[in-house]
């Protein structure tokens, strides 16, 4: 159970989307957004405070403590629809988002039109959000996988990134999300030097995707290796239900045993 649920036991999930859409057909990044109303109604429903990234690094560096029942909702890239789809509801149910956002990808006048997967938030719409209910964490320049990157281009990416976000005015904590969830866990030498990259522009905590709740305290996880919980546009609400406890790894094994 350990080894496939993760520590569930006074254990932080953190949720990670990509898109939440009324127009897209849900798949493994789309979550259609009428289920994502159904996800906040069962967070709010059963006691669950969201919190921002900010909340998390207090708790861990000063002793500042959580709200009862913590749960983090992230999401990655800075699709365009968490501002038109998912912001309005964050507001209704009064709750607490943190996007992940490519820097490069933030359209203003110089930088128009679809970008990788589609449409990307204006800058003007991304610094609206996070007067109140967003914070944003760093996720590369382009969205490129750090796997297949050189070190020297991974310093240039993180400077870049840092750059663009400082320069159109968003702010953002010390905080990454690995883009593909690539985090260099075969090459143990690359990723120890990808780590020293991370700090030296000031990243604390970094994100990668394990299906797992990350144990409270936290004071002796590795913080750029926390976990974070997968939403796929094809969970029903008794996947999401099990994955916000820790137990979808189980569900999963288990249909792969039936199958």
């Amino acid at each position: 159970m350990y080894l496939y649920a993760g520590p569930f036991f006074k254990g932080l999930p953190v949720l990670v989307y990509h898109k939440i859409s009324s127009t897209k057909k849900p798949d493994f990044l789309t979550v259609a957004t009428s289920r994502m109303r159904e996800h906040l109604e069962y967070i709010t429903k059963k006691g669950y405070n969201t919190i921002f990234l900010s909340d998390m690094i207090d708790y861990i560096e000063k002793g500042t403590p959580l709200p009862p029942n913590p749960l983090m909702i992230t999401l990655d890239d800075g699709f365009r629809d968490n501002y038109t789809d998912l912001y309005p509801l964050l507001k209704e149910f009064n709750c607490k988002a943190n996007i992940f956002i490519v820097a490069g990808f933030v359209q203003t006048p110089d930088n128009l039109g679809p970008r990788a997967e589609g449409e990307f938030m204006l800058v003007e719409e991304a610094k609206e959000i996070c007067r109140e209910r967003v914070q944003y964490g760093l996720h590369t320049m382009y969205h490129q996988s750090y796997h297949h990157m050189t070190l020297d281009e991974i310093d240039e990416d993180m400077r870049q990134s840092k750059q663009r976000l400082d320069e159109l005015g968003i702010p953002y904590q010390p905080a990454f999300a690995y883009p593909f969830a690539a985090y260099m866990k075969d090459d143990p030498v690359k990723q120890k030097a990808m780590f020293g990259i991370l700090k030296k522009y000031g990243v604390r905590y970094a994100f990668k995707v394990g299906d797992r709740l990350n144990k409270m305290p936290m004071k002796n996880m590795n913080r750029l290796l926390l976990n974070r919980l997968h939403m796929n546009g094809a969970y029903n609400m008794f996947k999401f239900r099990m994955a916000t406890i820790g137990f979808i790894r189980i569900v999963q094994r288990f249909e792969r045993i039936m199958k």
